[in-house]
């Protein structure tokens, strides 16, 4: 009897430990999610809607303010803006690190502050001020924009060497500066002091003194080249890199490493005991 009774205490102890790494286990980083954001004279203070980022019926929006209580680090945003308003709309959204950012329509200019953007896509024919530090900013000629944090890349895409229209301005610094089509470089600059960086009509007005044409040892090394402006769209709802090292639903959990050797131990446990009584 008293074998028995040892041998369902190592068994209730094994069930209760098993239970324990499953719900340790279980827990995993929340995926990102994708924010759509909708100015419009019917909507002045801004609406949204999670896991799309293509506007849709606004009847099905929510105020902002549930979105700024919810959004997390390495979330995307998407804004669209018509340009109805009196003044300029701003979205701020304070510390967050954002994945991604895009500017998919601002007829007028469009504000925004974060804390931090992996990825910004500021498609043509945009309007807007980053108050935000910035990994890499991908834009689409023709856009306006004031860019008022640091840069590591910024990269403009444009069809026509002889049409660049857009007008950049950042007020920190610009570690590397590409404008360049599918055929054509037409600059390629490094190290732009903070403050200096400056495209007037798609033209360079920044001192030479300012900024470097070769690459310094210690810099880092240009990432391929960006997407096209009809990719963007796919990319303003794709995940961050960051979570691809995140453990997913379906690996193995550790849980069941823990069961195993218990049953080995009341194995053993269960052997030790007979060999005593022989």
């Amino acid at each position: 009897m008293k074998k028995r009774k040892n041998i369902i205490a190592m068994l209730t102890a094994a069930a209760m430990l098993f239970a324990a790494g499953c719900s340790s286990f279980k827990a995993q980083a929340a995926e990102p999610v994708t924010y759509s954001v909708i100015y419009s004279s019917e909507t002045p203070e801004g609406e949204y809607r999670a896991d799309t980022s293509e506007f849709e019926d606004p009847d099905f929006y929510r105020e902002l303010y549930y979105m700024k209580e919810s959004i997390k680090d390495g979330d995307l945003v998407v804004i669209y803006y018509d340009g109805s308003l009196d003044s300029a709309p701003v979205l701020d959204l304070g510390n967050v690190h954002l994945s991604n950012l895009t500017l998919r329509q601002s007829d007028d200019i469009s504000i925004v502050n974060a804390g931090h953007i992996d990825e910004c896509f500021l498609l043509a024919g945009t309007s807007s001020v980053i108050n935000s530090d910035i990994s890499t900013a991908y834009v689409y000629d023709a856009i306006t924009c004031n860019l008022n944090k640091n840069v590591q890349e910024l990269r403009l895409s444009f069809v026509d060497a002889d049409e660049m229209h857009s007008d950049i301005n950042c007020m920190g610094v610009v570690e590397h500066f590409t404008a360049a089509s599918e055929a054509y470089t037409r600059y390629d600059l490094y190290h732009f002091e903070a403050g200096s960086f400056s495209l007037l009509s798609g033209d360079l007005s920044t001192p030479e003194e300012k900024y470097s044409k070769t690459p310094s040892a210690s810099a880092p090394q240009p990432t391929p080249v960006p997407p096209s402006s009809s990719e963007t769209t796919g990319s303003a709802s794709a995940p961050s890199a960051e979570y691809d090292h995140v453990p997913k639903t379906g690996n193995t959990s550790p849980a069941i490493w823990l069961l195993c050797t218990s049953l080995l131990c009341i194995g053993g446990y269960a052997g030790l005991k007979r060999s005593k009584i022989l």
